[in-house]
């Protein structure tokens, strides 16, 4: 055990009971929101092309209603594996 799991004080069943309940709760939420992300994986690869696409032809505001068009070689290539969403 680390030092500082050695100065905590032991919980009780009821925290521990608690602690666990909120777990697999949190891993409900958690597979729920990993399978709506997957559901709309084909909309969201729509919406990167378009955004893609718009940056590259009317450029995106970089200072007020200054615009910046991106050239295509400076659009990273999109890499061989699933999107991956951050949340």
């Amino acid at each position: 055990m680390s030092k500082v799991q050695d100065q905590m004080p032991a919980r009780t069943s009821a925290e521990e009971d608690w602690l666990q309940q909120s777990l697999a709760e949190q891993e409900i939420r958690h597979t729920k929101i990993v399978a709506d992300m997957e559901s709309i994986a084909a909309e969201r690869e729509v919406w990167v092309n378009e955004f893609l696409e718009r940056i590259q032809t009317r450029g995106f505001n970089y200072n007020c209603d200054a615009l910046r068009v991106i050239e295509a070689n400076d659009v990273p290539q999109q890499p061989d594996r699933p999107f991956k969403v951050v949340y």
